[in-house]
């Protein structure tokens, strides 16, 4: 998912550049590239996005670029590449990215950093996966068994186990992509 933020700011290019460096740094960013156009930092890995549901440990991507207008005034834009767990984005997750993004305008703009907030969303946002996956995995294994059970009396002789397992794990990916979108639009 991608996600892009700019606005202007009057302020020393150094103090500036300085500014962005130190919020990314605080949330947990490492910077990877830096030149006189603007930066790139990275959190999280894809490791992160397969084990963990917090999406602090998700990998993240985020390109600054500084325009200079004028004298002492710049355009700053934060193109943002989050990763998600699995394929799929819920409101949760969606309403952290959009946190995360909003947090760096705050700082950037107004010297105002709520840690504690992004932090709290973050742990929200995990524990909103976990109901996600929890809830899921009954629901697609009830529906992979019926699927089975329906396919076996329909076939001569029982449906190989592969294909027993990849219907299984679609069921299960289904339910999950299902609850995802049912309470984005709730």
């Amino acid at each position: 998912m991608k996600k892009l933020v700019g606005f202007n700011i009057k302020r020393n290019k150094k103090l500036l550049v300085s500014d962005i460096i130190k919020f990314y740094e605080v949330r947990g960013y490492t910077l990877v590239d830096a030149n006189a156009q603007g930066m790139i930092f990275h959190r999280g890995s894809i490791v992160g996005n397969l084990l963990s549901l917090n999406p602090i440990k998700w990998k993240t991507i985020v390109e600054i670029e500084i325009v200079k207008k004028e004298r002492l005034d710049y355009n700053v834009y934060a193109n943002y590449q989050f990763s998600s767990f699995l394929f799929f984005i819920s409101q949760e997750e969606n309403d952290f990215f959009n946190e995360e993004i909003n947090a760096f305008s705050k700082a950037i703009e107004q010297f105002e950093v709520d840690v504690e907030q992004l932090e709290n969303l973050a742990n929200k946002t995990s524990k909103s996966n976990f109901k996600y996956i929890a809830t899921s995995f009954p629901i697609g294994i009830i529906t992979a068994l019926i699927i089975i059970f329906a396919t076996n009396l329909l076939i001569e002789g029982q449906l190989p186990n592969i294909a027993a397992s990849c219907i299984t794990g679609a069921s299960i990916l289904i339910s999950y992509y299902l609850l995802v979108k049912i309470n984005s639009k709730a």
